[in-house]
């Protein structure tokens, strides 16, 4: 973990195996994350649509941080 950031890699190892099926935030966390668009480049998007799309993302966090 750097700079309060957490590698998807290493939150997913730090997942129990059946959490996905058990809450639904973080199941719809795990599949926001793991169809994470790319930023610019060929076939990415812009980063205002990025921000539009992870916007959820971060609202879940939010919500996960909380319960």
């Amino acid at each position: 973990m750097i700079a309060g950031r957490l590698a998807f890699r290493d939150f997913l190892l730090n997942l129990p195996d059946d959490i996905e099926t058990k809450d639904q935030l973080v199941s719809e966390l795990v599949d926001l994350l793991e169809h994470e668009p790319k930023v610019g480049g060929f076939l990415g998007v812009s980063a205002e649509e990025h921000q539009k799309e992870m916007s959820r993302a971060y609202q879940l966090i939010a919500l996960l941080k909380t319960s």
